[in-house]
């Protein structure tokens, strides 16, 4: 948290008459302060105060302005649920029965960005939020790379009397720089390299998630500008000025109402997230099914996306808690229109479990095909000990009738009696064939007397071969055939 790197925007529209939302830029914590000291704490207006970034003089100015709990700011500081470093608050969820969502909520979401190199895959942090940054490896023949950016928002409101209110919302800064050191994927020589960080750029993955508005007329769309996909803070501004007359002045009468654009875009970006990882797996099922290659990297990408979609899973389950709504399966039938924002959440969670278990059953399926690939090359080395065995086995008739003869005196080379060595050794070499042929003709893997044996007895015309007629059973125990 810095002293006054952050930025805060007023969105200010009155009471009665159409909803429109005024802007207003607060620059520096001076302006800020003046503002609110110019400001009745009971007034009759709807103002929406959106901070990006954490700064300590802003959060003074504004906790103190509206008396707030300084657990809300903490709260959307936090980057992990435990860590060594002393951290005055968990972000574990509160319980249960404290939870009030039509006051104040946090939702965790994660954004999908673009980056323009292939850098190497491992973890990152944005350098102003701390938030984690999970890279994804580049698709075959790309020079680019996917990263998964955790993001927070907080929403808090206050009612004023009169038909005002005062709505609080905290978003992060959209992500300008690693915190680490960064290393691009060479493909000349196949390795990591560091890159200067100005080099480094990233964009809205596919230009962002896709708009939850419903279409609108020609007309009235060519009149509003597109959604600038830039950060959270520029995406609510432009919901907020440009599409605020979807709701009518009973609605906006409650200052839930202005917590609807921040669920939606929320939920925008966990549809997208979905949609990716649901086409990273058949990529990955397609590569098992035609060649078994790289298979510690595929490996390591499973077990990534099954730890991710778990992760995911677990923060949507504390979205549904923090809202107010059940944990329940998708209702296909109608509710109350696009503006339902409890079925999007059941659905995106919905979905992260089937997600799960087939990045579960896949990596099951990995195993499956590690452990023939295992097999296989335990085969082959077998084979290779067989043809040295066979090798070795030439020559141990050799050694052996050499040393029975001694070959000393009428034995030694170059005597008479020379050619007697040769005569009996290449004689045990054939003999030494032959019953190694037979065994290994007459045996099975366990050493047991195989039926083609008994099936040359029978050729030879012989009918009682007594106990190799017996087969032997998987028991132990032996049957008359």
């Amino acid at each position: 948290m810095t002293d006054n790197n952050a930025l805060v925007v007023l969105l200010e529209a009155p009471s009665t008459g159409p909803a429109g939302f005024t802007k207003t830029e607060f620059q520096n914590p001076r302006d800020l302060s003046g503002h609110f000291s110019s400001t009745r704490k009971q007034h009759d207006r709807r103002r929406i105060y959106i901070m990006e970034g954490l700064a300590t003089k802003y959060i003074s100015i504004i906790g103190g302005h509206f008396f707030m709990d300084p657990s809300f700011f903490q709260r959307q500081e936090r980057t992990c649920v435990w860590s060594n470093d002393f951290t005055p608050t968990s972000d574990a969820l509160p319980h249960p029965s404290l939870l009030n969502p039509d006051e104040y909520f946090y939702l965790q979401y994660c954004e999908l960005r673009q980056f323009n190199k292939a850098i190497e895959n491992k973890p990152y942090f944005c350098n102003r939020t701390r938030r984690h940054v999970g890279m994804t490896p580049a698709r075959h023949k790309e020079d680019s790379t996917t990263g998964i950016l955790r993001r927070k928002v907080s929403w808090w409101c206050k009612k004023t009397g009169n038909g005002g209110w005062d709505v609080v919302i905290l978003c992060d800064p959209q992500l300008r720089k690693l915190h680490t050191t960064v290393k691009e994927y060479d493909s000349v020589s196949k390795t990591f390299k560091d890159i200067d960080e100005s080099e480094l750029q990233n964009t809205p993955f596919q230009d962002g998630y896709v708009d939850f508005i419903p279409p609108a007329s020609p007309d009235v769309a060519a009149a509003k500008q597109p959604i600038p996909h830039t950060s959270m803070l520029r995406d609510l501004i432009h919901y907020f000025t440009d599409h605020s007359e979807l709701f009518n002045h009973n609605e906006w009468s409650d200052p839930i109402t202005s917590a609807f654009f921040v669920k939606k875009i929320v939920a925008a970006h966990y549809l997208q997230l979905v949609d990716y990882i649901k086409a990273m797996l058949p990529s990955l099922e397609l590569r098992l099914t035609t060649a078994w290659v790289e298979e510690q990297e595929q490996w390591k990408s499973l077990q990534t996306i099954s730890r991710r979609c778990g992760n995911y899973r677990d923060d949507i389950e504390d979205t549904l808690l923090s809202l107010g709504y059940p944990l329940e399966t998708v209702n296909s039938g109608t509710g109350v229109g696009w503006k339902d924002c409890e079925k999007d959440f059941q659905y995106i969670y919905f979905r992260l479990k089937i997600l799960k278990e087939r990045a579960d059953t896949l990596m099951q399926s990995m195993t499956g095909l590690a452990s023939i690939a295992g097999n296989r090359q335990n085969l082959e080395e077998a084979k290779r000990v067989k043809r040295l065995n066979l090798l070795a086995l030439l020559f141990v008739p050799l050694a052996y009738t050499s040393s029975l003869f001694s070959m000393q005196d009428m034995y030694a080379p170059g005597n008479g009696s020379f050619w007697v060595y040769w005569v009996c050794a290449v004689s045990v070499v054939v003999l030494t064939l032959i019953i190694t042929w037979v065994l290994d003709s007459a045996l099975d893997e366990a050493a047991q007397w195989d039926i083609p044996f008994r099936n040359l007895l029978k050729r030879n015309g012989r009918k009682d071969y007594g106990l190799l007629s017996q087969k032997r059973r998987n028991t132990g125990f032996y049957k008359e055939s």
